[in-house]
């Protein structure tokens, strides 16, 4: 019976270390997402919510208002590109870490929560994070410098 108990106690340990929160190595940073000024979308905005974790992680929330409604949307963080040298978020730079958590379709009213994670040495890189419509062309009605 003892056996029994004890065997009981090291499955719920085991189980509930499984269960606990990934350690925080730093602190968590908020960037507010610009709007960009696209035809179609209602002043845009919202924040990027990042921390990042004692495993070598990343976790992002991007949460936005504004968007159209019920329309699928994907994010990325990107590195500095070439096509602008005083706005990073129209200077069309390679996407780094690849996409933050999954496509998305907004809600009734065009609000989005996003959440990902992605490796923290993938995106030393980035300058901005940026969150478009999942179609060709890609218009981009929010992005956040870094």
């Amino acid at each position: 019976m003892k056996k029994r108990a004890l065997l009981a106690l090291v499955g719920t340990v085991a189980l509930a270390s499984c269960n606990q929160a990934p350690d925080v190595s730093g602190k968590s940073v908020t960037k507010t997402f610009t709007d960009q000024k696209l035809a179609g979308y209602t002043t845009p905005s919202g924040t990027a919510v990042f921390v990042d974790l004692t495993g070598g992680d990343r976790r992002t929330t991007l949460t936005v208002k504004g968007l159209k409604p019920n329309t699928d949307y994907l994010a990325h963080y990107h590195a500095m590109g070439a096509a602008s040298t005083t706005d990073v978020c129209k200077s069309n730079g390679a996407v780094v870490g690849g996409m933050i958590g999954m496509t998305t379709k907004s809600n009734a009213s065009g609000d989005l929560t996003i959440k990902g994670f992605q490796m923290t040495a993938d995106l030393k890189d980035a300058k901005y994070i940026n969150v478009h419509e999942n179609v060709a062309g890609l218009p981009v009605p929010v992005c956040a410098p870094l």
